[in-house]
């Protein structure tokens, strides 16, 4: 085979066999409908609106107990009142939340040209499952999706590695560590990546602070979902010249 050739051949097989994609922030733009839930929420239990607290809080990628305590940190000691919150937001969403969802142009397509290239392509979020699930089926995403992986009790979140190393390589996808790509938004999904040891793909576009998510030296950046394909063919092409 002659090294043109081989090199072409190379290039045909992808660097990366599973992508790992976050949610909020990555695939869709839900900051109107964060906040919008946490306000009727806590209005709803008579708890004080956070005020410029909001969007910071919407913005970190955490978990939404964890959000709901950075907003109003006596109910760290009130779980009563936590759990009762939870359950009114989770109403709220589902009714209120999901129409002020937008999809980030491109993302649809992005995981259809993945999907079509033998890449297994996964969500991973903090955001709680069933909302996750519902909005990918919604917005017409779940066919490209292999597995979707969110918060649900007892379950570890990012950036605990123990997700990607007990739940998604060894049970569910048995995929080298080097051919697997962490893409989010936040100071999480990067944080996830490094304490994983896979590679991670920075969405600039998303929620993440700029300078906080960039002094985390992630492994690639991209400014819109849709140049991820490109992207992914562009890394394959450079494994295969450097083969």
């Amino acid at each position: 085979m002659t090294s043109l050739l081989a090199a072409a051949v190379m290039a045909a097989e992808n660097v990366f066999e599973l992508i790992i994609f976050d949610y909020d922030g990555t695939l869709s733009d839900t900051r109107l409908a964060i906040a919008h839930c946490l306000e009727r929420a806590l209005m709803s239990h008579s708890r004080s609106l956070p005020g410029e607290r909001l969007m910071p809080a919407v913005k970190s990628g955490l978990p939404l107990r964890d959000t709901l305590l950075l907003l109003d940190p006596a109910l760290r000691d009130d779980r009563g009142a936590m759990e009762e919150i939870v359950t009114t937001y989770r109403a709220v969403y589902r009714d209120e939340g999901e129409p002020l969802i937008q999809v980030f142009p491109g993302a649809r397509e992005a995981l259809k040209e993945l999907h079509a290239s033998g890449i297994e392509c996964v969500v991973v979020s903090n955001k709680g499952f069933d909302a996750v699930v519902r909005s990918l089926d919604r917005h017409g995403m779940t066919p490209f999706l292999t597995r979707v992986f969110a918060e649900r009790p007892g379950f570890p979140v990012k950036p605990d590695p123990e997700l990607l190393n007990d739940h998604i390589l060894q049970r569910a996808l048995p995929v080298p560590r080097e051919r697997t790509l962490m893409v989010g938004d936040t100071e999480i999904d990067i944080a996830f990546a490094k304490r994983a040891g896979i590679a991670s793909c920075w969405a600039a576009y998303g929620f993440g602070d700029r300078e906080s998510c960039l002094a985390l030296s992630p492994t690639h950046v991209i400014e819109a979902i849709g140049e991820l394909p490109a992207l992914v063919h562009l890394t394959a092409g450079l494994g295969a010249a450097h083969g």
